[in-house]
């Protein structure tokens, strides 16, 4: 008869292992903010492989929270917003500060007001070279 707490780990590990291909970092002891967040959102209600995910901004960081195979607890990804926004002429991540950045009716190209950084067009920085 197997032993029902190996098979629990076992199968925590391969939920991890998982969520981590998928290019997500598991964050072992997460901010409570997200837990929290994610406790009043029901993630912790569902259990399998395919249970309830739910994805939270922070400030330089996006969070996933994924409930664990046998329900009742979750387990907290992260990822850099740099890497989890794909950055547009319209809105995106500044990579320098980490900033959501989005584009204003009143700015010329999409530009971080925290640090500075522009994201220009290939094209028009290849017209600013030559």
């Amino acid at each position: 008869m197997p032993n029902g707490g190996h098979q629990r780990r076992a199968d925590e590990e391969e939920l991890i292992d998982a969520v981590e291909d998928e290019g997500w970092e598991y964050y072992a002891d997460p901010p409570d903010w997200i837990v929290e967040s994610a406790t009043a959102d029901g993630v912790d209600q569902s259990a399998g492989f395919d249970a309830a995910r739910e994805v939270y901004q922070g400030d330089n960081y996006v969070y996933l929270a994924v409930s664990s195979v046998h329900g009742r607890d979750i387990h907290v990804f992260s990822q850099q917003k740099s890497e989890y926004h794909e950055t547009t002429s319209e809105e995106g991540v500044c990579p320098n500060c980490q900033a959501y950045v989005r584009r204003y009716d009143e700015d010329d190209y999409l530009t971080c007001h925290r640090c500075g950084w522009q994201y220009k067009p290939l094209k028009e920085r290849l017209r600013n070279l030559f």
